[in-house]
């Protein structure tokens, strides 16, 4: 009988805990390699890009643009033939206007891809480093810092240490540093899936400026508020379950791949009104969503104060 396996991007292990002097090692490395990367550090800037995005096996192009003068004065756009969006930020909101009421896969990994500069890195409280190592990351030299959380919650942050910057492994493959206001970020930054780039982004123009006017950060007719930040923290997702079975026919027909369901991260860590934006066949998506209204996140929050955030979950579903 097949088996199979869903992979919820969880890893649990227990690892011995290194020494006092790697410790204080691998603490520099993620100060340095947030401070090297943190834009949001810069005086007011500005970034355009030429973005890629794959759309039904042909790539389609758009342009983006990121204008910041301080946390409660922002705005993004991205625009394709088929899809625009527009957020503004204000002080403790968001200003939103879609063309969709949702968002699309192609458009959770192009955010994904422009994450680089917005990660923290630091160590939390409640983590702790438990190994240093050397290798290499997308043919680039690196030590990985290995962290874990009190609920035994696995993650790595890889650094160059030539140059003190992130390197993300895949899906993510990025390259060519640009130098703005001391910090280093990327020209090109790409998502990838089964080996291949489903969203591109080539910055063409990243800028400290003036401070812009206000009239800049107006938000656009028809745009929907709702509360908010521009770099929310948390969101860590601390209680997955597994599907608990494979349906026959799929099994028996090694269907596999991603399930992509779009939902809003509530205050209370669930993801509500969950919908399928790419799926696979009308048994693993109607598994999937069950899982998923029984997956736990982290609340996001913002100043310290609970918030709702827009997601897009994964559950992996690998036959063999």
């Amino acid at each position: 009988m097949k088996r199979y396996s869903a992979l919820l991007l969880l890893l649990i292990c227990v690892t011995p805990l290194v020494a006092s002097d790697k410790v204080k090692e691998g603490k520099e490395l993620l100060e340095q390699a947030e401070n090297k990367s943190d834009i949001f550090e810069l005086p007011p800037f500005e970034m355009k890009a030429s973005i890629r995005i794959e759309n039904q096996g042909k790539p389609l192009a758009g342009s983006y643009v990121f204008l910041w003068n301080s946390p409660d004065q922002w705005r993004e756009e991205i625009s394709f033939p088929s899809y625009s969006e527009v957020k503004v930020g204000g002080k403790g909101v968001i200003f939103l206007k879609r063309s969709t009421d949702f968002i699309p896969l192609r458009i959770a990994q192009l955010n994904l891809a422009l994450s680089y500069g917005r990660l923290r890195l630091a160590l939390k409280p409640e983590e702790t480093i438990k190994q240093i190592h050397d290798r290499n990351v997308n043919g680039v030299k690196v030590t990985c810092v290995g962290i874990v959380d009190k609920n035994k919650r696995n993650r790595e942050v890889c650094v160059e240490r030539a140059t003190g910057t992130l390197v993300r492994e895949r899906p993510y493959v990025d390259g060519e540093l640009l130098h703005v206001g001391g910090k280093l970020i990327p020209r090109f930054l790409s998502y990838r899936e089964n080996g291949n780039s489903v969203a591109e982004v080539e910055v063409t123009e990243l800028k400290t400026t003036e401070h812009m006017p206000a009239s800049t950060f107006e938000p656009p007719v028809g745009a929907v508020s709702r509360p908010g930040c521009i770099n929310p923290y948390g969101g860590s997702l601390v209680k997955a379950v597994a599907p608990p079975f494979y349906p026959e026919f799929d099994r028996r027909s090694h269907i596999g791949g991603t399930v992509a369901i779009y939902g809003v991260i509530t205050a209370d860590g669930v993801l509500r009104d969950p919908r399928i934006v790419s799926g696979l066949s009308p048994g693993l998506n109607k598994v999937s969503l069950d899982v998923v209204k029984q997956w736990r996140y982290e609340p996001y929050t913002c100043d310290g104060v609970a918030t709702e955030v827009e997601a897009v979950a994964f559950v992996i579903f690998v036959p063999y």
